[in-house]
């Protein structure tokens, strides 16, 4: 992956977590300011969702590729001529994979931090006054958990073992995030 895509990544991170502890404690009635304003329009809240489905959609679809890379990719030098880190880089570096688990980690991050400031959205200081908000906070953990596999995955170092159980992790969460997004949907914000 390219330098500056890896910065401009980091960036964005360092960027939408910031904006995300503004949001942290707000709850129903407070600040209906500008922002909320902003956040609650409809077609701002249709892009949010978007963004949001759209990225995770495109990190599983990257995680999925990538698996299937780092399953290909020989673990073994089997002609001893020690280019074996050299044929795994051709095949994972700069590939479709890493594209997509950077672009997938982004917007699902814009679109997620956007869906925080929208009117209405409990506050996190309710943990544990509120199932929906616990629930929410345990799901992403996991998608905490799940980037930082993913992205370990990309990355140039490491061997083939290491980054395909980062994978086999992310994929993992995937689906406990899947189970705990279903369950939120049931248990409801209010």
């Amino acid at each position: 992956m390219p330098r500056n895509m890896k910065a401009l990544g980091i960036a964005s991170l360092v960027t939408l977590f910031i904006a995300s502890t503004i949001a942290i404690a707000h709850g129903e009635g407070e600040d209906t300011g500008s922002w909320r304003d902003l956040f609650g329009a409809f077609d701002i809240m249709v892009s949010a969702s978007f963004l949001h489905s759209i990225g995770a959609i495109l990190l599983v679809g990257g995680l999925l590729h990538i698996h299937s890379r780092l399953k290909a990719a020989s673990p073994d030098d089997e002609d001893g001529d020690g280019d074996e880190d050299e044929a795994i880089d051709a095949i994972i570096g700069g590939e479709l994979s890493n594209r997509l688990i950077y672009v997938g980690v982004v917007m699902n991050m814009i679109g997620g931090t956007a869906r925080l400031f929208e009117p209405g959205h409990p506050s996190l200081l309710e943990t544990f006054a509120n199932r929906w908000v616990t629930i929410m906070l345990v799901k992403h953990s996991f998608i905490l958990i799940m980037c930082g596999a993913a992205i370990y995955a990309t990355l140039p170092k490491g061997t083939t073992a290491a980054r395909l159980l980062s994978t086999r992790m992310a994929l993992a969460s995937v689906v406990v995030i899947g189970a705990l997004g279903a369950l939120a949907g049931v248990v409801g914000p209010a």
